[in-house]
């Protein structure tokens, strides 16, 4: 109808239009709605704007221009999900459904149309349950399909008159206010509308009625058309007051409507998975923005100012499946885009950036995500996420190692030379920087100094024993300190002799960039690896008897136990005994016991103190009793064949007797 709007409940959306300028609102009067001040309104010809009126402020915002399919006439927003939904001013007109939440969004046409037999209409609206309702002129009411757009006929209800809109009130009942100000209540079964009376206006003004809503305290509102205002109306009284300047001017008409929506509900979360970085270091935040609103897609604006001691700021975006970025990707400190997201969607950003190297510190980064500005977040607590790491001081450390060979005899002396330095990189000093070294077991003795430091370097300790070195150095940027590691290698050490040492950032306010587990990895671990040249090592263990103080005439029996502890099979094994002072041996005493060995054994003897190896001895020689010779000196024992290393093949004993004279 000309000059006829149309405004609808709280919990329910109504819609008017005419043929040139179209408004329509939509209420949401509690915490659990959009906003419990929000009106939508749709204008027609000329002006083809969605807008959301608040209520408390007053002030009109547009919400989408130059809406798709020409000028409409009627608004509803539905309950469950806040989707508006507007018809074209037309018989058999197309209807669209829109988004709020989604603004940037373009309104989409339902699959069909109204229907070739259904008129133009100014009243539209949802019930609480979420019919769409369309009501013409003839007082057919109609229901359309929200997929399809098309309208389906149901009851007649008569004596409206035209024009106007219709708005289900709290309680569940149907009003219908005509562009004459008379207001009714409808049956939805069909039949006779029942007149309530005709609206009064302040100063006696009779403009048309052209819209109708119930906000959310039960107060029914209507918008005027000439002047173009939003009243509320008394309904014992009939009485219109307090009205709200409109825009659109005296020729607009449109559409009110309200429903009790869910407010949307965005939530973000931002991390860098670490709790510290470092100066000249990277650094990469992942910001997840989720849409927990459950019931329909919200647009939210994503911001993040990232600090200025953040450098080369690059950024990406990705979404779940059916949700979308606005930008894929972006670059620079200050991050403002936006992420349609479905219910349950992500969108996930990935920042990057350097540390500078002068940062010092407290490295603090926020992220926020907000719903439409003329919307309210259900749970603005989850709006904004922030991360902090302390800023360290960067230490390019590393280490090298080298005992200046590639292979090594067992039983030998080794000497190590470790060499640890602070790159020129580095943005600061490293103080306390751990120097590690297990040695291994298989080096005695173990000994280390610290010293030949450059560039200010200084040692935790000077010198130190045992095999597990840990110490600290001091290292400036540039510094190096030296380390000298000393021990003897075990006679029965075989294969490879491999020893490493590590050097990591203490444990807080510096940061190793090759190592930031600080686990010695990279250069800041070196291992120095020798083939070991295995050696025999025969022990001899000799022992008499009886031992003891003994008198003469007493026959000594000593027995020489020999041994291979080494890592090789001892050849050529020859043992050299001289006889005791005092005593002369006693002929045929000499045996051996070579076990398992496999060695067979010559024996000789020398009468001069082993110069020659070619005497005999002879019962009595120089002057001793029967039995006995007192040239004899020394015993030789040469044995042919291998002395194994491994037991019980590597042992075995020879043995003699001499009596004190």
């Amino acid at each position: 109808m000309n000059g006829s709007r149309r405004v609808s409940p709280s919990r329910h959306v109504a819609s008017i239009g005419w043929p040139f300028l179209v408004a329509v609102f939509i209420l949401s009067m509690s915490s659990s709605v959009f906003a419990s001040t929000d009106v939508y309104e749709i204008r027609g010809t000329p002006d083809f704007g969605i807008y959301q009126l608040n209520l408390t402020t007053n002030v009109l915002t547009t919400v989408y221009a130059n809406y798709p399919g020409g000028s409409s006439a009627t608004l509803a927003q539905r309950p469950s999900d806040g989707m508006l939904f507007y018809a074209i001013n037309a018989a058999d007109g197309q209807v669209y459904r829109y988004n709020p939440a989604t603004p940037g969004v373009a309104p989409v046409a339902l699959s069909s149309t109204l229907g070739a037999a259904v008129p133009a209409s100014l009243r539209m609206t949802f019930s609480s349950s979420g019919t769409l309702y369309y009501l013409a002129d003839t007082g057919v009411l109609y229901t359309i399909n929200q997929v399809t757009g098309v309208a389906t006929a149901g009851p007649t209800i008569t004596g409206m008159g035209s024009g106007g809109d219709m708005a289900f009130s709290p309680g569940g009942a149907l009003y219908v206010v005509n562009s004459s100000r008379q207001l009714f209540t409808a049956p939805l079964a069909g039949g006779a509308a029942t007149l309530l009376g005709t609206i009064t206006f302040p100063a006696g003004a009779t403009p048309a009625v052209i819209g109708a809503v119930f906000d959310g305290g039960g107060t029914l509102r209507v918008e005027t058309q000439s002047p173009s205002s939003l009243y509320s109306v008394n309904l014992g009284t009939l009485a219109a007051s307090s009205p709200i300047a409109m825009g659109g001017g005296t020729a607009s008409t449109g559409d009110l409507g309200n429903a009790t929506v869910p407010n949307p509900d965005l939530a973000i979360t931002k991390t860098d998975g670490v709790t510290t970085v470092y100066q000249g270091g990277p650094v990469t935040y992942t910001i997840t923005v989720t849409n927990k609103t459950a019931a329909y897609a919200v647009t939210g604006t994503v911001t993040d100012t990232v600090p200025a001691s953040v450098t080369t700021v690059t950024w990406t975006c990705s979404a779940s499946a059916g949700s979308s970025c606005t930008a894929a990707s972006g670059s620079g400190n200050t991050i403002n885009t936006s992420a349609t997201l479905l219910p349950n969607g992500t969108a996930t950003y990935t920042v990057s950036g350097t540390v500078s190297a002068a940062a010092t510190g407290t490295l603090t980064n926020t992220a926020t995500v907000a719903v439409p500005s003329f919307l309210t977040d259900a749970n603005a607590a989850d709006n904004s996420a922030s991360d902090s790491d302390t800023i360290n001081v960067q230490a390019d450390l590393s280490i090298t190692k080298t005992d200046g060979v590639t292979t090594i005899n067992a039983g030998s002396p080794i000497t190590y030379t470790i060499v640890v330095k602070s790159a020129a990189t580095s943005t600061g000093a490293s103080n306390g920087s751990i120097v590690t070294d297990t040695v291994p077991a298989s080096i005695t003795s173990v000994t280390w100094t610290c010293g030949s430091v450059t560039l200010g370097g200084t040692c935790g300790a000077a010198s130190g024993s045992g095999n597990a070195i840990s110490t600290t150095a001091n290292l400036p940027v540039g510094a190096t300190v030296t380390y000298t590691v000393s021990g003897t290698l075990s006679v029965a050490a075989t294969g490879t002799l491999s020893n490493t040492a590590k050097v990591i950032a203490p444990a807080s306010g510096v940061s190793d960039p090759t190592d930031l587990s600080r686990t010695g990895a990279g250069n800041n671990s070196a291992t120095d690896s020798d083939t070991i040249n295995a050696v025999p090592n025969v022990a001899l263990t000799k022992s008499v008897s009886p031992n003891g103080s003994q008198v003469p005439g007493t026959d000594l029996a000593y027995t020489i136990a020999f041994t291979n502890s080494g890592g090789l099979a001892a050849q050529t094994l020859v043992i050299k005994d001289p006889i005791p002072s005092s005593t002369d041996f006693k002929v045929g005493s000499v045996t051996n016991s070579l076990g398992t060995t496999g060695l067979t054994v010559v024996v000789a003897y020398s009468n001069n103190s082993g110069t020659t190896w070619i005497y005999t001895p002879v019962s009595g020689g120089g002057g001793a009793s029967a039995g006995y010779d007192r040239f004899v000196t020394n015993i030789r024992w040469t044995f042919t064949g291998n002395l194994s290393p491994t037991a019980p093949n590597n042992t075995g004993s020879v043995s003699f007797t001499a009596k004190i004279r």
